[in-house]
């Protein structure tokens, strides 16, 4: 992959959860694990990752109302296990998409700073980029458990904040509605993968750019 980045952005913004790891193998199996405590039924992984993107508390509310409910007041319960499950295993099925780690270290070396938005929770967040050694590239990572989820935009400024970056000088990379919405609201391009957690046609979502693989993501940058 060339150094030669030819883009004019300072700053790139990932979603995490189907656009740099596909972690749905791991959510589903946690996820049944929960559901089987509860006396549900198994959840295929392709509804699992239909479901993920709202966070893990949207997540699981969506789980539990499709085998029949939350149990009235069990929501809090019913996350603090999922954690308890999940944290353990969050790496043991999950993968990075090809393409990630090179892109990732092509826009290193140029100098450009790099970000992850993500509305999973920060502890999930931060142990998935340290297994997959996206730490030493990765400038900031702002979790869906620190005030503010997608596709509110000052998600994304809380990232852009903490890597002293404009929303002018940067673009978000993501998979599913709330990326591009969240992008629009601060005033940034949006480019959406093909191959994430969208739930829908990609190419409906209304980002900017539509890649097939992340190897194709600097080029697509150019004219943005």
């Amino acid at each position: 992959m060339t150094s030669d980045l030819r883009h004019r952005f300072r700053a790139v913004i990932f979603d995490l959860d189907g656009t740099l790891i596909d972690s749905a193998p791991d959510i589903a199996d946690a996820i049944n694990m929960v559901m089987a405590e509860f006396g549900r039924q198994a959840l295929t992984e392709r509804t699992v990752r239909d479901m993920v993107g709202n966070g893990w508390a949207g997540l699981l509310e969506r789980a539990m109302t499709l085998t029949g409910g939350m149990p009235e007041g069990a929501a809090s319960v019913v996350e603090e296990r999922f954690r308890q499950l999940y944290l353990p295993r969050s790496t043991r099925l999950s993968s990075l998409y090809p393409g990630v780690a090179e892109t990732i270290d092509a826009l290193r070396r140029d100098g450009t700073a790099i970000g992850v938005c993500t509305n999973k929770r920060q502890a999930g967040a931060d142990q998935v980029i340290s297994t997959f050694g996206l730490g030493r590239a990765i400038g900031a990572v702002v979790g869906g458990d620190t005030g503010v989820m997608k596709p509110d935009p000052a998600h994304l400024a809380k990232v852009l904040d903490l890597l002293g970056v404009g929303a002018a000088d940067a673009v978000m990379v993501g998979d599913s509605d709330a990326d591009v919405a969240a992008a629009r609201g601060a005033g940034m391009p949006c480019v959406v993968v093909s191959y994430g957690y969208a739930g829908g046609p990609p190419a409906s979502l209304g980002a900017d750019r539509m890649i097939d693989c992340m190897r194709d993501l600097i080029p697509s940058l150019a004219g943005l």
